[in-house]
């Protein structure tokens, strides 16, 4: 709760500076501070009533504020970013020149292009993060593992993170995503945590668990968990998506057709998890067979390099979903997104397919990765 509450204010504080700025910049324009009273009013009246009072308007109105609020939130901050960065040039360049460089002394001209241009900037800049979150794409990779596998001699597979499904990312979205995943004709579809967002409730009221059964694929279809599946409603969610076809695998293995294991570590919120190592020894992993780490966060990729394992997938970054984060990402991460050989473990982290918050990719991409492994035989 407290969480939201920050997220409220944030927004708030944002909003009246945004405003404070449309203020000063039409000191002149009676015609356009009006339409900004009615502007910021209402935004902040309906996202004020629509965080308190949820729980009475419809779900359709809910969403949609949703939506809108997260939207207003980023092009707040870019827009803001933006005037602020403009300020400090105008600043400079003013006291360089040795004029007068108070914000107040700026021309009526100056001001109303300088807060118009961002604006146009930022709307275009986020209209085509929109289209990129809509239009996930398909990353594909082939990697070679040397060792033999009798039955067959390569798999393709389809390895999804972070779908976050719930109310941002509702049925539509899920329904899209399960399509793009079997048009891929994957023979093994692996899952690196946070399918579900938060609650199990936008889950069972919208019937998302029958897109998720739509799901198949010859190897199965398997994954590890994520830190969101375990905010709230934790084994609710897991036993749904068991249920759905989907085999949690959580400090376990599994070995499919007798010629390859995948091993699904649990989240790193569960403080006593096993470590891979310990999960390989006691399921007694014969590592002369390809092996397949699920780890949700790439926080120490040399824990499943170090264990032996083949191929080690992770997700939980989202790249940063939305500039500057993905500069924060790589900052964090040793990988961040992408493809990495790590001694002998070919390393991956996906951007994730879904996103948390505002449905913008900005400096990032939705996507699933397609990865081919061809073995040795």
């Amino acid at each position: 709760m407290r969480a939201l509450i920050n997220a409220y204010i944030i927004h708030v504080t944002l909003g009246v500076l945004v405003f404070l700025k449309g203020w000063h910049t039409f000191d002149k324009k009676k015609w356009a501070r009006i339409i900004l009273i009615i502007l910021f009013g209402l935004e902040f009246l309906i996202y004020t009533y629509g965080f308190f009072f949820y729980r009475t308007l419809p779900d359709n109105v809910v969403q949609l504020i949703r939506v809108m609020g997260t939207s207003w939130m980023l092009f707040l901050f870019y827009t803001g970013g933006l005037w602020f960065i403009t300020d400090l040039i105008y600043i400079f360049v003013r006291r360089l020149l040795k004029k007068p460089w108070y914000l107040n002394r700026q021309s009526r001209k100056f001001r109303i292009i300088s807060f118009t241009i961002p604006i146009l900037f930022v709307t275009g800049v986020m209209i085509n993060g929109h289209y990129k979150f809509n239009n996930p794409v398909v990353q594909e990779l082939r990697l070679n593992i040397e060792k033999p596998v009798e039955e067959f001699d390569s798999v393709r597979i389809a390895v999804i993170g972070d779908m976050h499904l719930g109310w941002m990312i509702n049925r539509k979205h899920a329904k899209r995503y399960v399509d793009l995943i079997m048009s891929q004709k994957p023979d093994l579809i692996l899952f690196v945590g946070d399918i579900i967002d938060s609650h199990i409730e936008p889950i069972l009221d919208q019937d998302i668990k029958d897109e998720l059964v739509r799901l198949s694929a010859p190897l199965g279809i398997y994954s590890c968990t994520g830190n969101h599946e375990y905010r709230y409603d934790a084994e609710e969610k897991i036993q749904l998506l068991n249920e759905s076809g989907i085999v949690m695998l959580r400090d376990s293995v599994v070995l499919i057709d007798s010629a390859i294991y995948v091993v699904g570590r649990d989240d790193k919120v569960i403080l006593d998890r096993k470590s891979t190592e310990e999960i390989i020894s006691e399921n007694h992993v014969d590592m002369s067979k390809p092996v397949i780490i699920l780890n949700h966060t790439p926080d120490n990729l040399s824990e499943e390099s170090e264990a032996g394992a083949d191929l080690a997938l992770y997700g939980h970054t989202h790249h940063g979903q939305a500039f500057p984060g993905n500069i924060a990402t790589e900052i964090v991460f040793e990988v961040a997104h992408g493809y990495k050989k790590k001694e002998n473990t070919h390393v991956y982290v996906t951007s994730g397919i879904g996103l948390v918050g505002p449905q913008f990719r900005i400096g990032t991409v939705s996507e699933i990765a397609i990865i081919t492994i061809l073995f040795r035989n």
